[in-house]
């Protein structure tokens, strides 16, 4: 290698001094593989940078140093055509400084420099191993001052003349571009493609994806569209990974996000102008199933309803869910569903949309396996709503129509309400409107359950004991029609309910008379202890009940206790009956004639009990004693009769001709009549 001149030295100096400015790295590079003794002169001439002074200022020292360089380097064609490259890029990298101070009139002169520089080297230099750069900055050059022809064409030129350029990508993806602002979207999907077959290994390739979209968009290719537009979806949420976790779509740039969403616009669109949610079904079966599918329903979805297409929207939405129920997005699709239908106005829809919902999502259902409700909160929500929103619906429903099946459609969304959430604020009031649904449908059995469940099954509020009482109307018109078997069960389980209802509510203002009517409905069974009982309960309510039902209840109890023989109670019991039937209307001038004949018999069967078991002096008392207590009685004759036999027998002779005396006179024509007097004859005989 020859020896480097004076000069030389000097205008490499100056070459040098020129790329520390701008480029030096790069320049540097070149000319090390180039010619040694440069790399070798440049090492040895350092360049001191000042801080603080600015990229236009250093830019602008560098392009003087290059021109005086050129001026001076008239011999060494690399160095000058290297030198007219880094010029005519300094003018470039200046217009990108202008643009942004927005001199734009320097900005066409930079250019047009940087144009004329290029020129002359592509031309003074044809065989420059750099050309294709040179060509590639000249079509910027070009594009910076509104001639996109210009640039097109510089930019065809290179393909032609370096069809194996390391640029390739970035060229066609340029070409790509200004054909497509030139509205030749033939061309410009042509040229994308290009990059697109590059790969993921070109920076370009998400976006010429987007863009290749566009131009067979724009051309009416709309389904040959969407392998590209899904392709852009493949690289900003799935990460180029067919099959992968979907990204976070919150956690996306702002550009990519936006990338996303008009990508998913497009989509849509496209979608809409093929067969809608059917399309989607068709173009997913050749990519399998990834895991944004469910945006392009939802989007396809959300653009309907834009356009108030409600139906289809909901269409849309119900499509992926009909594909896909367990998948973690489908209830929220589900949901949207509903609330096209309501938009519209369409609530038969709506009832659909939610049954809908509450069959895929139910607590039992397959999307549960695996997952806590707690992790889904917003699903259990709108599943609570739905089932709550369906259970009146056709409760309405059933009221006007009076048809069974709304009924039982209302009773069963009432029972899965309940059965799914059995802990939520209004369970009781759910439970109350089930009983309700089941009693208007005449299903009492049922209905007296739930009432029942509804007053003693939650915590006590305001409605329990209302829910109690319905029971027992439930009972009673249960009765109705029963045959005599399932009649007594059907019964014995009313009275329990009365009882039960009475000693829980006994504010309740027909506490006292469901406790009168338990009472008597024992007693005409014939369960006598019970009848008591239950009787005793009323009598022992605080505040006492009314002066009539207290004559019912010891009625109950005279009567029970004298069936069962304990006579003694019995009198007591009609007593205080008796006293209760006060008033001189006749129904209670009668009651307190047949309550008077109940205490005499109850006596008289003192006496008689007494006479069995040999105490014909307690006997003989009990039988004087029924005139006492009864002097109308229609039993005071024979109480008198065989009160004198109980004298005659103890021979207190005196005391039974004073019975028999009366008697006889009382009775003078009674069966008794003949007997009596033979009585008295004796009588009279041994007390002489």
């Amino acid at each position: 290698m020859s020896a480097v001149t004076g000069r030389q030295r000097a205008l490499l100096l100056l070459f040098a001094a020129a790329c520390s400015g701008a480029g030096a790295a790069a320049v540097a590079a070149d000319a090390k593989n180039s010619q040694e003794t440069l790399g070798d002169l440049v090492r040895k001439a350092p360049v001191s940078v000042q801080k603080g002074t600015s990229a236009a200022a250093d830019s602008a020292k560098a392009m003087e140093n290059y021109k005086r360089f050129l001026d001076l380097q008239r011999t060494d064609p690399k160095l000058r055509a290297e030198a007219m490259r880094r010029l005519g890029d300094l003018n470039q990298e200046s217009d990108q400084l202008d643009t942004l101070d927005k001199n734009l009139s320097q900005v066409d002169v930079n250019s047009a420099e940087a144009i004329r520089l290029y020129t002359l080297l592509l031309k003074a230099y044809p065989d420059y191993e750099r050309n294709d750069q040179v060509l590639y900055q000249m079509a910027r050059a070009y594009e910076a001052t509104n001639k996109p022809d210009q640039a097109l064409a510089t930019l065809d030129q290179l393909i032609a003349r370096y069809p194996r350029t390391r640029m390739l990508d970035e060229v066609q993806f340029r070409r790509g571009e200004l054909l497509f602002s030139a509205k030749d979207y033939r061309q410009a999907a042509t040229a994308y493609a290009v990059v697109i077959k590059e790969g993921t290994s070109s920076s370009f390739y998400t976006q010429s994806l987007y863009k290749n979209g566009w131009s067979l968009f724009k051309q009416s290719l709309n389904e040959d569209s969407l392998p590209s537009f899904a392709g852009v979806l493949d690289q900003q949420l799935l990460g180029g990974v067919q099959g992968g976790p979907m990204r976070d779509l919150d956690k996306l740039s702002r550009a990519n996000r936006e990338l996303v969403d008009d990508t998913l616009r497009v989509m849509s669109i496209t979608f809409s102008y093929l067969d809608g949610a059917p399309s989607v079904d068709a173009f997913l079966a050749g990519r399998g199933h990834p895991a944004y599918a469910y945006l392009l329903y939802s989007r396809l979805g959300d653009l309907y309803v834009d356009k108030q297409r409600y139906q289809d929207a909901a269409g849309a939405y119900r499509a992926f869910v009909n594909r896909d129920s367990d998948n973690v997005h489908a209830p929220d699709l589900a949901m949207q569903a509903i609330q096209a239908y309501t938009k519209g106005g369409f609530t038969d829809l709506v009832i659909d949309g939610k049954r809908e919902y509450a069959q895929h999502y139910d607590f039992n259902a397959p999307f549960w396996k695996g997952r806590s409700h707690s992790d889904y909160p917003l699903v259990a929500k709108e599943l609570q709503t739905n089932l709550k929103d369906l259970a009146t619906f056709y409760h309405a429903a059933a009221q006007k129509s009076k048809l069974p099946a709304d009924y039982q459609q209302a009773a069963h969304w009432y029972r899965s309400y309940l059965t799914s959430f059995p802990d939520a604020p209004d369970s009781a009031g759910t439970n109350y409107l089930l009983a309700d649904a089941l009693f208007e449908s005449h299903q009492y059995g049922e209905a007296a359950t739930e009432y029942e469940h509804t007053a003693y099954g939650y915590p006590r509020d305001a409605k329990s004991a209302a829910a109690a009482y319905a029971g027992l109307v439930a009972y009673q018109k249960g009765e109705e029609g029963l045959s005599a078997d399932a009649k007594s069960t059907w019964h014995s389980r009313a009275i329990d309910a009365n009882i039960k209802f009475a000693q829980s509510f006994p504010e309740h203002p027909e506490s006292s008379g469901v406790l009168t009517r338990a009472a008597e409905e024992i007693f005409a069974a014939h369960d006598l202890p019970r009848s008591i009982q239950v009787a005793q309960l009323l009598l022992a309510r605080k505040p006492p009940p009314d002066v009539a039902q207290q004559r019912i209840a010891w009625n109950i109890i005279g009567q029970s206790q004298y069936d069962l023989g304990v006579y003694d109670q019995a009198e007591a019991a009609f007593i205080q009956a008796r006293d209760r039937s006060v008033g001189n209307d006749p129904a209670n001038v009668k009651l307190r004639g047949e309550l008077t004949e109940h205490i005499a018999e109850s006596v008289y069967r003192q006496g008689e009990a007494r006479r069995k078991a040999g105490d014909d002096s307690g006997a003989v008392a009990d039988f004087l004693r029924v005139a006492k207590v009864a002097p109308d009685s229609k039993i005071v004759g024979t109480a008198q009769y065989d009160a004198a036999a109980g004298l005659i027998n103890l021979k207190q002779w005196d005391q039974a001709i004073a019975v028999l005396e009366p008697y006889r006179k009382q009775y003078p024509n009674g069966p008794n009549a003949e007997d009596v007097t033979r009585k008295l004859a004796v009588a009279y005989s041994e007390a002489n």
